[in-house]
């Protein structure tokens, strides 16, 4: 069973996690009700706040600094936030939201020192970004195609998110992956899901069955490319992730119809 076990994190840090969170609910509700460019302003500083926090954590634990791509998920967790808090239009959907962001950036925080740490075991901790890592990219995927802007402008978006995400993804299944070796991987997957985008804006998809679509086509291409990068793809292999993949994108757009 899994258990969030704060308590194994020094006292410091727990005051540094909880500080930290509590920083950024409340900019994240100031954020939630302004616009423009002084919305974006307060996300940025959010991202810098919540990047300097987890940091210090990670230093205080670990006593080393966290590579570059343990910074992803807390981030894009912070804009995939602020984005689709917009999506809710009730007072009580956005306080849900938001108490959601804060348990998810929590969560993040300690399965992120805890697979730093190296810790025995680590299904949990694995499991708990994975899932996050999946949520977040919806969210994202989400509020960006709900947004209807031309192709020229929301695709590039989404392929920054999905090379952003992909990279993590794939770190989390193999982090002794070299860098450099990912890379082509997650271009790749970024271009796919780019192009997908690209098709489904001709389709009359709001943005939850949108977001939910590419979400299925990132799935797919993390599982697969995960597999052959651990020597382990195989024709069967394929095929089950292509079943589910494809069930579930019948389903999306049978839901549409």
């Amino acid at each position: 069973m899994m258990r969030l076990r704060l308590t194994s994190l020094p006292q410091r840090s727990l005051l540094q996690v909880t500080t930290v969170v509590v920083v950024a609910l409340a900019g994240m509700a100031l954020a939630a009700n302004v616009s423009g460019w002084l919305a974006a302003l307060l996300v940025l500083v959010l991202m810098i706040v919540v990047s300097a926090g987890f940091d210090l954590i990670a230093r205080s634990t670990v006593r080393s600094r966290p590579t570059w791509d343990r910074f992803i998920l807390p981030n894009l967790l912070v804009v995939g936030a602020a984005l689709f808090l917009r999506l809710v239009a009730s007072g009580g959907g956005v306080a849900a939201g938001l108490a959601l962001f804060g348990f998810l950036l929590v969560l993040v925080v300690w399965a992120e020192q805890h697979d730093w740490r190296g810790a025995t075991d680590r299904r949990w901790s694995t499991l708990a970004l994975l899932v996050i890592g999946y949520v977040v990219v919806f969210a994202l995927y989400a509020a960006i195609y709900q947004t209807k802007v031309r192709t020229l402008f929301n695709a590039p978006a989404i392929v920054a998110v999905t090379m952003l995400i992909a990279v993590r993804l794939l770190r989390l299944t193999d982090d002794l992956q070299p860098y450099l070796r990912l890379a082509p991987y997650a271009a790749f997957a970024g271009l796919v899901v780019g192009e997908v985008t690209w098709a489904l804006n001709y389709w009359p998809l709001n943005g939850l069955l949108g977001g939910a679509f590419l979400l299925t086509v990132l799935y797919f291409l993390v599982q697969v490319l995960s597999q052959h990068l651990a020597g382990r793809l195989t024709p069967r292999t394929l095929a089950e992730h292509g079943a589910i993949s494809l069930l579930a994108a019948v389903l999306i757009l049978w839901r549409r119809l």
